[in-house]
């Protein structure tokens, strides 16, 4: 199909209607079947078909095999499967360091298919639960229909395969069986629609002015263009999740919440209690945290409590950099709130230790405190997001127009 995929298109909305009467009728292998044959044709839909679609499912089928080893061979099947996976993930994204490590003839540049990465740390997910032995039962069905399932396909929010498992069952409730909670729901997606694309359309211009390149414009404008940007992509991040938060409530597996109010923010830490939620909640469970007690238990240097943290955090946001996305720039966007972390954790370490931990509460709860935490919070993010938008070349040149350098 050739035009621009949008859910506000008559036939995505014919889709979605359909997928709420048919899996809110439907029972056991006849809703399991219905709902995988939905999610492929939403699939090739939205990837247009060909090489990429059928990549993308093949990667899948690799995920199913590496769960599958993990759970009959949990050692040696994850410490082989965990790097396979990474590595088939990097190469068909084609990232811009293999340039450097591949020969031309080698690179592809025809299967970095788009929710590749959602599909990559769902993948990860269920193998790491698999090898604790907490994944639960693991059925093939269940766990295509959990990786393919439109309402998180395209731009998450990452799903746990437990609480997929009992939503699809029926052992946890995606909304109340109320009148008042579906609607709600049909609000919720009314919400997401002016969102995604009228707010965020209105935006638009200022991010990027038509006919104007960035040498073109003058520092107000492209201070304009950061801040807008920043709105922009929240607005139609945001309301993409709103939309299928909503239609999944519909027919009955609900996709978690992704968002909370991330503008008023007090703290580059908060902010990200609050941005992106279940991408927050991925990185602490299967990167923070375990490297954090690694460092910790390590002894010498990385064996102190702050040093360890920032280690760790910065690590990590730098995994959550070149997750995003497959260029220089990117890894910047990820170091930039590294850096962030460590300087507020560093700050607020120092200051709880001069002025005592209820003094700098009492602090942050006045007026003046809040309103600082919340303009520097904004101000770092939106400026971090330059790398998000921009080539490398560009975000620095961008940077030194508007610093006057």
């Amino acid at each position: 199909m050739n035009f621009q995929f949008s859910l506000l298109s008559p036939l995505f909305i014919l889709f979605a209607i359909s997928a709420v009467i048919l899996l809110s009728i439907l029972r056991g292998m006849a809703k399991q079947g219905v709902f995988l044959a939905l999610n492929v044709l939403f699939v090739w839909w939205f990837l247009q078909g060909g090489t990429n679609f059928y990549s993308t499912l093949l990667f899948c089928l690799f995920g199913y095999g590496l769960v599958y080893s993990i759970l009959n061979s949990p050692k040696w099947s994850f410490r082989i499967g965990l790097p396979a996976i990474v590595l088939v993930f990097v190469y068909m994204r084609n990232y811009e360091f293999l340039k450097w490590i591949l020969h031309e003839s080698l690179q592809t540049k025809v299967l970095a298919a788009a929710g590749l990465s959602f599909l990559l740390f769902k993948i990860i997910h269920v193998m790491i639960e698999a090898r604790s032995r907490t994944l639960g039962p693991f059925d093939f069905w269940v766990f295509i229909n959990y990786l393919l399932n439109f309402t998180t396909f395209m731009m998450g929010p990452i799903q746990r395969y437990d609480d997929y498992r009992e939503q699809w069952y029926g052992r946890k409730a995606a909304i109340p069986l109320t009148f008042e909670a579906y609607l709600d729901a049909l609000l919720r997606i009314l919400m997401g629609c002016v969102k995604a694309y009228a707010l965020a359309d209105f935006l638009v211009p200022f991010v990027s002015p038509s006919g104007v390149t960035i040498a073109e414009m003058s520092s107000g404008q492209l201070l304009l263009s950061i801040y807008a940007f920043y709105f922009f992509l929240y607005l139609n991040f945001a309301g993409y999740c709103d939309i299928m938060i909503g239609v999944g409530s519909l027919f009955g597996v609900r996709p978690p919440e992704n968002f909370n109010n991330p503008f008023i923010a007090k703290n580059i830490s908060d902010f990200w209690l609050r941005q992106h939620i279940s991408l927050t909640h991925w990185f602490t469970d299967y990167v923070f945290s375990p490297l954090y007690k690694q460092t910790l238990s390590s002894g010498g240097f990385f064996s102190r409590p702050l040093v360890s943290l920032n280690v760790s955090l910065l690590v990590t946001m730098l995994v959550s950099g070149l997750w995003h996305g497959t260029t220089m720039a990117f890894l910047f966007f990820g170091l930039s709130h590294g850096l962030f972390l460590v300087i507020y954790h560093t700050w607020n370490t120092m200051a709880v230790q001069s002025f005592g931990r209820r003094r700098v509460r009492e602090w942050r709860a006045t007026f003046w405190g809040k309103g600082v935490g919340i303009f520097l919070t904004f101000n770092a993010v939106a400026f971090a997001f330059v790398f998000f938008n921009h080539n490398l070349e560009d975000s620095f040149i961008i940077f030194r127009r508007i610093l006057g350098l």
